[in-house]
């Protein structure tokens, strides 16, 4: 703490010592409430063992198929974004990446144009995809903005969860690394981890706002 801040806090206590700890403790809360949030997990994907049947992406069996979930207007699925490239890059080869971002039916024809989706159309070799009414994220049974499901090139899953460490913070987290050696075949067992992001289906309530 810097002297200056330090001489602020001496002299509001002196002065107003009852408001000095009503602010502090505003503050705590305030805090604690920030942290709660980051480290909230959404709901896992309810998904099948294998790829899904008669899904409208296309397959790559020469590689690992990657598919990452986003809500356009989530903004914890930037982060999300960043790792997904770092992982394109180190993956670079082994991984055939997609991206989805719900589109519900009912909305604006530009509502999933938003500056996360023009973003995600800029990173080269990335799959853009936008999934109107949500039927890609249906028949995967993603349900949280940031979800990544990847298979193996036989069509197995093999990872499961989010690639950022919490809400909305980019860095080294379990999850890339997983996927990393999954894709690169360090590891063979299925893995999981929690998922950080908004729910996928909050959009449906957004769309009444949007019209």
């Amino acid at each position: 703490m810097s002297p200056k801040r330090r001489t602020f806090y001496v002299w509001l206590w002196n002065r107003f010592p009852f408001a000095a700890v009503v602010w502090m403790i505003v503050l705590g809360f305030g805090f604690d409430s920030l942290i709660t949030y980051q480290m909230k997990a959404g709901a896992p994907a309810i998904t099948s063992a294998d790829w899904p049947e008669g899904v409208n992406l296309k397959f790559d069996p020469l590689r690992c198929n990657l598919v990452m979930f986003a809500h356009p207007k989530c903004p914890c699925s930037d982060a999300s974004l960043e790792e997904l490239k770092i992982l394109m890059t180190q993956g670079r080869g082994e991984i055939n990446p997609t991206i989805c971002f719900f589109d519900p039916e009912g909305v604006p024809a530009d509502w999933a144009q938003t500056s996360l989706v023009r973003a995600a159309m800029k990173v080269p070799g990335l799959n853009v995809v936008i999934d109107e009414k949500g039927v890609i994220a249906e028949r995967f049974g993603a349900l949280t903005s940031g979800q990544v499901l990847m298979f193996d090139r036989s069509g197995r899953r093999v990872f499961a969860g989010g690639i950022t460490g919490s809400r909305g913070h980019a860095g080294d987290n379990r999850g890339r690394a997983l996927v990393l050696a999954l894709a690169k075949g360090d590891i063979r067992e299925p893995q999981q981890t929690p998922v950080f992001g908004c729910a996928l289906h909050d959009a449906m309530d957004e769309r009444k706002e949007a019209l």
